[in-house]
């Protein structure tokens, strides 16, 4: 009997030790198939409450675009200011009791790196032993845009695009701008973009004034971009051709106005186009011409060749000798331009080939038909030099609104019309000499691969800059899709669709 329960015994341990065993097994098997599936998430740990900023702000010495310093305030994990959308970018100054200071793995240096804080920003201390702690940015934006306020004489509105009306100004540059207050005339202004709902505007200052870092002069206008669901169109002509470095090219300040105390929404203030120091700076004895089938200028003609509505901008004071002398001189350019073999001739002793192909480039690549019609088509020259395309202007119906009434419709539409109107038969004409179309591959190509980024990149930040007053016309006005991000993605991308069918267009002359 002893015997026997010794086997048993004998049995059972051994019995116990082998499911051990398996068990053992299975759950090794367990731990290392464990393992596998979540080697890649790290193991959760608390943060180190020990880490602190002790201070986070940013210093104007460091800053120039601030006024003054700007401190935040320092809670558990946040770092909470004000900022305005003029100043998305800035370096900060902080001290902390951490070994280094990171942002996405990038160490910051406190006074030197710079950082956008449009995007989620998020910094990591960490101390000698390794611990960490997080602070998120968490910023109170103020996206007003300098705001210019016109008090009238007797608070009377303005009605009139001939007739000016005497008015107060106040600028409040919101810090980015030095304020301005003064006194002026101001009146509408446009063709077409004066019948609709929002009117532009041109005022003219009493005395020479630098108005939102531009330089001095009396006249000044205010775009409306009522069509503009965007309100950026203007700004990227014009980008486009400062990229191309067009001289006299305008610059575009986005701008809030009011008038006689009532809030009329967001606008571009940009230079009048004149003959000035500050403006088309091409001497007393040059010539500025605007090429434009509207015809409304005291001074005027119409070529023989082609039929072009010729109106003289400067000079102001001339006669008909004068007139004659001029309509002369653009006659002999014409004259050669209209002959079969105008390729061969010397024409281009009187036109500037990289200012033609320039202007064609930013036409063709926001889609600006006007040059057909022709309608706002300047060109200008010094007194020995030759006709130079240029300034750009008027980019309301650019964006394929020209024909279809809808902005962005399609990419693929061509710069000059068939059949032709007369600024189609003109400057086409000029685009079939072999070494203009060799000039404009080289240049586009050029431009594309060396500035098209910067272009998109500058619609971005633009458009962060003035979404506050965007939100704020649509409010008032309606244009443009309810969600602003809609409208800038559409204009990047119809952009980026164009400037694709143009290495094709281009690329095939």
């Amino acid at each position: 009997m002893e015997v026997l329960l010794t086997k048993l015994i004998y049995i059972a341990g051994r019995f116990l030790r082998i499911s051990m065993f398996i068990v053992s097994c299975m759950l090794i098997g367990l731990s290392i198939q464990s393992c596998s599936k979540t080697e890649s998430i790290p193991p959760i740990e608390s943060e180190d409450d020990s880490l602190i900023f002790e201070s986070f702000h940013f210093e104007q010495k460091n800053n120039p675009q601030f006024a003054k310093d700007v401190v935040f305030d320092i809670q558990a994990n946040s770092l909470n200011g004000q900022l305005k959308h003029y100043n998305y970018t800035a370096i900060p100054s902080f001290t902390t009791n951490a070994k280094s200071v990171k942002i996405n793995g990038i160490d910051q240096v406190s006074g030197s790196s710079s950082v956008d804080y449009r995007k989620t920003i998020v910094y990591t201390l960490t101390s000698d032993r390794g611990t960490s702690k997080t602070y998120q940015i968490k910023i109170a934006w103020d996206n007003a845009l300098a705001h210019i306020e016109f008090t009238t004489e007797g608070n009377v509105d303005v009605t009139s695009k001939t007739e000016y009306v005497a008015t107060d100004i106040r600028i409040d540059g919101q810090t980015k701008f030095s304020d301005f207050e003064g006194q002026a005339q101001i009146r509408g202004r446009g063709n077409s973009t004066w019948s609709l709902p929002k009117k532009p505007y041109k005022f003219k200052l009493n005395d020479d004034a630098e108005l939102l870092g531009l330089a001095a002069e009396k006249d000044w206008i205010l775009l409306a971009n009522f069509l503009d669901g965007t309100h950026m169109m203007n700004a990227v002509g014009m980008k486009i051709a400062q990229l191309l470095e067009m001289p006299f090219t305008n610059h575009i300040i986005p701008v809030e106005v009011s008038l006689n105390g009532r809030y009329l929404g967001a606008f571009m203030l940009t230079e009048q186009v004149e003959v000035k120091t500050n403006r088309v700076d091409i001497g007393k004895d040059g010539v500025l011409l605007n090429v434009d089938r509207n015809y409304d200028e005291p001074w005027q003609f119409r070529s023989s060749a082609f039929d072009l509505p010729v109106t003289v901008k400067y000079p102001k004071e001339i006669d008909a000798e004068v007139l004659t002398e001029i309509k002369t001189e653009f006659q002999a350019f014409e004259d050669l331009v209209e002959r079969d073999d105008f390729a061969t001739t010397d024409y281009l002793d009187y036109l500037d080939a990289s200012s033609f192909v320039n202007y064609l480039i930013v036409y063709m690549l926001i889609g600006n038909e006007e040059i057909n019609h022709p309608k706002s088509t300047y060109m200008y020259k010094t007194e020995e030099g030759k006709y130079t395309m240029g300034p750009v202007w008027d980019f309301d119906w650019a964006f394929a609104f020209e024909g279809s009434l809808v902005h962005f419709s399609r990419y693929d539409r061509p710069l000059f019309w068939s059949p032709p109107s007369k600024g189609t038969q003109f400057f086409s004409k000029i685009l079939t000499d072999p070494a203009i179309k060799t000039l404009l591959k080289d240049t586009w190509f050029d431009f594309k691969a060396s500035h098209l980024p910067e272009l998109l990149t500058y619609i971005d930040d633009y458009a962060f800059i003035v979404q506050g007053a965007r939100a704020r016309d649509y409010n008032l006005w309606s244009q443009g899709n309810a969600n602003y991000d809609t409208d800038v993605s559409n204009l990047k991308n119809w952009l980026a669709n164009r400037a694709n069918w143009m290495d094709k267009s281009i690329g095939a002359l």
